[in-house]
C-alpha cells in the first residue's frame, strides 16, 4: 500500500513538473521581433529548418519566450521518417544559425531527443 502511494506521489510530481516547465513558456504574438533572425514571429513561423548538411529536417511551428517580448526558443515540427523525434520540440534559439536566409539547427538528432517536447 505504501509503495502504491509512493508511486502515485512520484507520478503526480512528475506530471506537475512537466506542466510547470511548459507553463513557463509564452507563445509570442506575430508582431514581436526575433532579433537573432532579424524578422517578426509571423515571418519566422513556418520557416524551414535544416541540418548542418543542408537537408530540410522540419519547420518552425511557434516562437516561445520567457515573457511576451523576449524570444527564447522555437518549436520545431520535425519531418516524418527522419532520425529526429516525431514530436514538436522546444529548441533554444542559441542552437540555430541564421545565414543566407537559411535556418540551420546546430544539434544532431540525439541532442534534440533530450530536449523538451511541446504539447500545445
Amino acid at each position: 500500500m505504501l509503495k502504491l502511494k509512493h508511486s502515485a506521489f512520484l507520478a503526480a510530481a512528475l506530471a506537475s513538473s512537466t506542466a510547470f516547465a511548459q507553463g513557463a513558456w509564452t507563445k509570442l504574438e506575430d508582431n514581436v521581433q526575433v532579433p537573432a533572425i532579424g524578422a517578426t514571429v509571423d515571418q519566422v513561423e513556418d520557416l524551414d529548418v535544416h541540418n548542418a548538411s543542408g537537408t530540410k529536417i522540419g519547420e518552425v511551428d511557434d516562437v516561445l519566450g520567457t515573457d511576451a517580448s523576449t524570444p527564447s526558443a522555437l518549436v520545431v515540427e520535425f519531418e516524418q521518417g527522419g532520425a529526429y523525434p516525431k514530436e514538436e520540440i522546444v529548441v533554444p534559439l542559441d542552437q540555430f544559425t541564421w545565414e543566407n536566409n537559411r535556418l540551420t539547427l546546430n544539434v544532431d538528432a540525439e541532442g534534440v531527443s533530450a530536449m523538451e517536447i511541446w504539447n500545445d
